[in-house]
């Protein structure tokens, strides 16, 4: 006869770490209390590494990140009351944008759970609000599937973040019941035949076909299957910001620009003109469509492994519902020879020239104040940065969003990274240090305003402890500028807006990182040399000159940042 050997017990704190182990997880990141101090310890023996950061927004943050660039659910791991709190920016903003996190959140033991007691709060009922899915564990032998079940959720389309509530006397409590297997979603089927051969005859009846490419549509297997489409039916490309890089350099002849801020961009010039508009792995969080689909009569078809968020602007004709990849395979093999008209060709080859002129007359124009031409400034950041495609740039929100999401190409997928649901400050720098971990000897480089720097700039103490190298750059103009000339719009003058000056070179090497001032565009590209050059963590200092802002607004969309 033949006995199962017992299992021995251990805390359900240890189980937790091995759930971590199983599903991939690399790092996590986090701010210790003694509320979740059983998973730290746990953490010691085995398991991934721990980041312990200067505050849980960030770390938050730099999971949300790890979850975007790798598809591997990032892990915070956070204690009781404010702790988890401090999680809600960073979990909304990943949840919006479809970044995969999960939250471990330390509770107060379950006996007090309902006192006025330290720490104590409704845990679950705050992170409900913030993420897809939110647990608490109330029995130890519950704790490895539940945190099994938020990685699965985080993982479910569309992605985003969840969390687990853990009492501190469950994580001590021991248990033998644990899930060690990683158990991943299986993938979806292609879109059904039938509606794959009728998009394949609207686009082949349509006079101007094109293709608006999302966030989902940057996945790297779907990323593979666009490029494989438009490499045989020669379709135009419109990029929403989460989508940038799906369009290579092989294939730039097809891309039309990126959507998402104006009205006359070449990209809104040929959504508008399109009569068949295929959207692939479009989310409406990325561009509104009351902003740019006027044209409710107009046919759209949606691919998309989710359904389409149907609304008044956005009534799809034909929608594949199914693996994104596989659909857009089935798509291409039909729409093999393809041809596109020559007057649409010529219509393409239009709007790429005007593409490339809007960066030309950038670089001609000089700056009317004393500070440097932000867009200059973004062309010459591209400039330096060559034929690196795996350079990731992470990208604040502020007035420099709208510079680099105008003039910063880049050729692969989530390498230009935006905060475009939430539009958050604070997540260049946190997002630069997390590509630094998941992508080893690339650059990195993080942009940001002086505004949204300080948000998260405590981070430099976690990023120079790690050893990590990468390039800051603060575009400084001592305001909050997004905000500033939007009101001066509206009303005629601005109101909270005005920001003092900080010595940035001094706040580096306070951190034991370098710090740069330039004041031409000529130190501006040296000093970018020398800093993607050294190791550590640079920061550079340029003063911009925003005063054009307010002709940007004159082809705005209407409140397009709230």
């Amino acid at each position: 006869m033949v006995f199962n050997k017992p299992v021995k017990p251990v805390r359900s704190a240890d189980k937790i770490v091995e759930v971590l182990s199983a599903q991939g997880v690399e790092y996590v990141f986090g701010v210790p209390g003694a509320k979740i101090d059983a998973v730290y310890d746990a953490l010691v023996d085995c398991g991934p590494q721990l980041v312990v950061c200067r505050h849980e927004q960030n770390a938050a943050f730099m999971a949300g990140a790890v979850g975007r660039l790798t598809g591997v659910p990032g892990v915070v791991l956070v204690t009781s009351g404010p702790g988890t709190a401090n999680l809600a920016t960073g979990l909304l903003t990943a949840n919006t944008e479809q970044d995969p996190v999960v939250a471990l959140c330390g509770a107060v033991r379950r006996r007090d759970r309902l006192k006025r007691t330290h720490q104590s709060m409704d845990a679950a009922a705050l992170l409900k609000t913030v993420t897809k899915f939110t647990g608490e564990i109330n029995d130890p032998d519950n704790a490895a599937e539940a945190t099994v079940a938020a990685f699965r959720a985080a993982l479910g389309e569309p992605r985003g973040a969840a969390a687990i509530v853990l009492p501190a006397d469950v994580l001590a409590a021991p248990t033998t019941a644990g899930i060690t297997a990683r158990l991943p979603i299986p993938p979806l089927a292609t879109a059904p035949a039938f509606a794959v051969d009728r998009a394949c005859e609207l686009v082949r009846a349509a006079r101007r076909p094109a293709l608006l490419v999302g966030s989902r549509g940057a996945d790297p297997d779907s990323c593979l299957a666009l490029r494989a489409l438009v490499a045989t039916t020669g379709l135009p490309v419109v990029e929403t910001f989460q989508a940038a890089g799906v369009v290579s350099r092989a294939l730039e002849d097809y891309f039309l620009g990126r959507v998402g801020l104006f009205r006359n961009q070449p990209g809104d010039v040929v959504l508008a003109r399109a009569d068949v508009l295929v959207a692939v792995g479009y989310d409406t969080v990325e561009y509104d469509p009351v902003l740019w689909n006027s044209d409710v009569g107009r046919t759209v078809v949606h691919i998309d492994s989710v359904p389409a968020d149907i609304d008044n602007n956005y009534q799809p004709a034909c929608e594949l519902l199914g693996n994104v990849a596989a659909t857009l395979e089935s798509l291409t093999d039909k729409l093999a020879g393809l041809t596109l008209s020559d007057a649409y060709r010529a219509e393409i080859a239009g709007q790429r020239k005007a593409l490339a002129d809007i960066d030309a007359a950038a670089r001609e124009r000089a700056p009317d104040g004393p500070g440097l031409d932000p867009a200059a400034v973004v062309l010459r950041l591209r400039e330096e940065l060559g034929y690196d495609d795996e350079a990731t740039i992470a990208c604040d929100i502020g007035s420099v969003y709208i510079y680099m999401a105008r003039h910063f190409r880049v050729y692969e997928p989530r390498r230009l990274l935006f905060s475009n649901g939430q539009q958050t400050l604070g997540v260049a720098l946190p997002w630069a240090m997390a590509a630094c971990l998941v992508r080893p000897g690339t650059p990195v480089v993080s942009v940001s305003g002086d505004g949204g720097f300080l948000f998260s700039a405590q981070e430099l103490e976690t990023a120079t402890r790690l050893g990590l190298t990468f390039t800051h750059i603060v575009l400084r103009d001592n305001a909050y500028d997004m905000v500033g000339f939007q009101e001066a719009l509206k009303y005629g003058r601005t109101s909270g807006v005005a920001l003092g000056d900080y010595d940035i070179v001094s706040y580096a090497a306070a951190f034991g990182a370098r710090g740069h001032r330039v004041e031409t565009l000529e130190e501006f590209g040296a000093t970018v040399r020398r800093a993607l050059a050294e190791p550590g963590v640079s920061l550079i200092d340029v003063p911009v000159d925003y005063s054009r802002n307010p002709e940007l607004a004159a082809v705005l969309h209407e409140d397009p940042f709230e």
